[in-house]
């Protein structure tokens, strides 16, 4: 969701608009496909165009990457949690790996856009990437010079905002103890100097496995708060 005090001049939703789903050919389901099968997006991604009184133009991409948890293989479940063989379950990672790196393809590709109308554009990419820094699916949707060996291409970077915050905090999720980052503000140059501060609420966060099979109202990922000199 995303909620602005300022007008909300246009939303769309992006799943499959930029980028097709994947086509494979499944190694692993049981009986064998005759052909290829699509592999989707799980969830859209939502751009908005928040119209600020100075009558520029803050685009916020709101998205939840799917998680790192196999995507189901015909016939290879024995159970809603169970697999009957560790090639299916290796090949339903394989599958949700695809649909967590499309997902972020078609944002970066949403985000280069608008570079393409602006270089200087407002940019910031938030939500759930179900991934840290150096993961696939960030390093896509972040594009750093030093992944694409290109300097030309800095100017076109999403900047990670947490990246403020001292490393002892830096962290939105507690799994099994270890304290991950999994959610970020990913913001264009220009919007990063902006930058006033950042913060991430953790501090009376509570580990994600010891409610995993309670069902829950709130979230057990920490909320990452940036403020700008806008």
């Amino acid at each position: 969701m995303i909620v602005s005090r300022w007008p909300i001049r246009a939303t769309r939703l992006l799943r499959h608009h930029l980028v097709p789903p994947a086509r494979v050919r499944l190694a692993t389901a049981d009986p064998a496909p005759e052909g290829e099968t699509e592999v989707g997006w799980d969830r859209p991604v939502l751009h908005a165009e928040i119209e600020m009184p100075d009558g520029r133009i803050l685009h916020v991409f709101d998205l939840h990457l799917r998680a790192p948890i196999a995507a189901p293989v015909p016939g290879q479940k024995a159970g809603a949690q169970t697999w009957k063989t560790a090639s299916g379950w290796a090949e339903g990672f394989y599958l949700a790996s695809i649909k967590r790196a499309g997902q972020a393809l078609e944002t970066r590709m949403a985000v280069d856009r608008l570079f393409d109308a602006d270089p200087e554009a407002l940019i910031l990419v938030a939500g759930d990437c179900n991934a840290d820094l150096e993961q696939t699916a960030v390093r896509i949707i972040r594009a750093a010079p030093d992944f694409t060996g290109n300097a030309e291409l800095a100017n076109r970077v999403l900047e990670p905002l947490e990246q403020a915050i001292p490393e002892e905090r830096r962290y939105t999720v507690l799994h099994a103890g270890t304290p991950v980052l999994l959610d970020h503000l990913l913001a264009s140059p220009r919007l990063a100097g902006l930058l006033r501060e950042v913060a991430i609420h953790n501090e009376a966060l509570t580990d994600e496995v010891d409610h995993a099979d309670e069902p829950s109202p709130v979230s057990y990922h920490a909320p990452v708060v940036a403020a700008f000199s806008l």
